[in-house]
Order: structure tokens, then sequence, then C-alpha cells
């Protein structure tokens, strides 16, 4: 557990956490919407890797943020929901059973599966961390029309994280 690629993603952790607290969280389109760019690492992450690994990094990255921004643990829930079910839409979108998924990698994707695969994991995170932030039934449907943009925000910085380091991510 404790290998080379653990400290990597430790400090990958670090980075990402501090990049949106300092710089992310000050970009607001229209006044309210902003990029959620650290959910770059679960939807990055190798998926031959342990499962409970993702879960725990995803939890810890969450966490970090929630420590910085005194949110009260609802990016640690946000993230380690969709870690949780990363594997599931893999799946889905690749038709891959549980012992094949040692051997997938992202490259045998189409374009339209990785559109679709960024596209449902960001819409999910942004509506549950969204919904946990607003914590009320009145209102949902601004909550969700606000999870939506900010949704569609962070998939165009998510596209540019993928151009700029399309050789680093190890998938």
């Amino acid at each position: 557990m404790y290998n080379k690629d653990f400290f990597i993603n430790i400090i990958t952790i670090l980075l990402l956490a501090l990049a949106q607290v300092f710089i992310f969280n000050h970009i607001n389109f229209l006044g309210s919407y902003q990029p959620y760019i650290y959910v770059v690492f679960v939807l990055f992450y190798p998926p031959y890797q342990s499962r409970y690994l993702l879960l725990l990094l995803a939890f810890i990255l969450g966490l970090s943020i929630d420590i910085l921004e005194y949110t009260g643990g609802i990016h640690a829930f946000a993230l380690t929901f969709i870690a949780f079910y990363r594997n599931t839409i893999i799946k889905l979108l690749a038709g891959k059973v549980n012992f094949e998924m040692e051997y997938f990698n992202f490259n045998s994707f189409s374009i339209s599966q990785w559109i679709f695969y960024l596209t449902i994991l960001i819409i999910f995170h942004h509506s549950v961390l969204l919904l946990l932030e607003n914590f009320k039934f009145t209102g949902i449907l601004t909550v969700l029309t606000n999870a939506l943009i900010s949704s569609g925000i962070t998939f165009i910085f998510v596209l540019i994280y993928k151009i700029l380091f399309k050789n680093k991510i190890l998938v």
C-alpha cells in the first residue's frame, strides 16, 4: 500500500486541494458558478488499481478541502460518492465484468464514452455537493440548475486538464 504510487497520489491530493482552495474557488462565473477541478483525481485514477484505496484517497482529498474551507464534510462525501460508483459506470460503458477491470484502461474508450463518463460523474458530484450545501428541499430546482451549470464549467476545465496532462495521466 505504501509504495511510490501511494506517495505520488498523496502529493497529487495536496496539490489539487491547494489549487481548488486558492485558485479555483476564486473563479466565479456570473457570480455563483465555480469549477471543482479536484474531481479529476477520481476521474483519471487508474481503474486497475485498488478500489478501496481510491475510496480512501478520495475521502482524504475531499476532507482536505473541507478542512481548508470549513465546509463540514460535503466535499468528502460527494467525492467518495462518485469514487464508489465510478467503476460501475466504467463497467456499464465499456461492457466489462469484474475480472476484466484489472486489464481495462481508458484508452479503449471512444470519444462519446469519454464524454458520457465525464459528464455523468461530474453531474453526480456537483448535484450531491450542492444538495448537501443547500440541505433543504426549498429551491431544489435552483440548486440543480446551479449544479448543471457548474458541471458544464467543470467539464471544460477537466477537458483542459486532460489535454495539458494527456501523456502524464496513467490510464
